[in-house]
């Protein structure tokens, strides 16, 4: 079969661009899910769903037994509103996941951001108070981790995208760092011999 050249393919609609792109897309190998993906992306379901709903419990405590105002600030609905966007955002990113949704990129980096600041705060907050000590151990033995653990699935998502981009385009599969990929919405750069993604 002969292939079109790049005059050839000008010519063509719309329509037949995209038919062709359709029919290179269904002959792409993807990556295949290695076993430890697997693994990463039962232990983020477990996290990201298991924490949205020990949240549920823990905001109604809160909310029972937090003072209404602390140094004349709302100390109660700025806790409780908190754990709120929490719990939602780990809930959310569990259900984008489950449902293999690109848009999970987003949900890891939000959730793994709003765990951090969580720890941030309770450390802080309890500085040289009786719940110091918990609020350490918490921050290094969960909150740390679990944002770690979202981190890195936002890495996989990332590179499997750039990959599979990376043959639709034709070009290397060969993994380069993600500060070396092209933005996906960006048309290939002239081949550069020090890019992998570029043959």
């Amino acid at each position: 079969m002969a292939i079109p050249g790049l005059d050839e393919v000008k010519t063509w609609s719309d329509e037949e661009r995209a038919e062709m792109a359709r029919a290179l897309d269904a002959t792409i190998t993807r990556p295949v899910p290695q076993r430890r993906n697997a693994r990463l992306r039962r232990l983020v379901l477990g996290v990201t769903i298991g924490g949205a709903v020990l949240l549920v419990p823990w905001v109604g405590y809160l909310s029972l037994t937090l003072p209404r105002t602390q140094s004349g600030g709302a100390w109660r609905l700025v806790w409780v509103g908190f754990d709120i966007a929490l719990a939602a955002a780990l809930a959310i990113t569990g259900w984008l996941a489950w449902h293999r949704r690109q848009v999970v990129l987003i949900g890891l980096v939000v959730s793994a951001t709003l765990v951090v600041t969580d720890a941030w705060f309770d450390v802080c907050l309890s500085w040289n108070s009786p719940e110091q000590a918990g609020a350490l151990a918490s921050a290094v033995l969960v909150e740390i981790p679990v944002a770690l653990l979202l981190s890195r699935a936002a890495l996989m998502v990332m590179r499997r995208s750039a990959h599979t981009v990376a043959l639709l385009r034709g070009q290397s599969a060969t993994t380069a760092p993600l500060w070396n990929q092209p933005m996906i919405l960006a048309p290939p750069r002239v081949a550069n011999p020090r890019d992998p993604l570029i043959e």
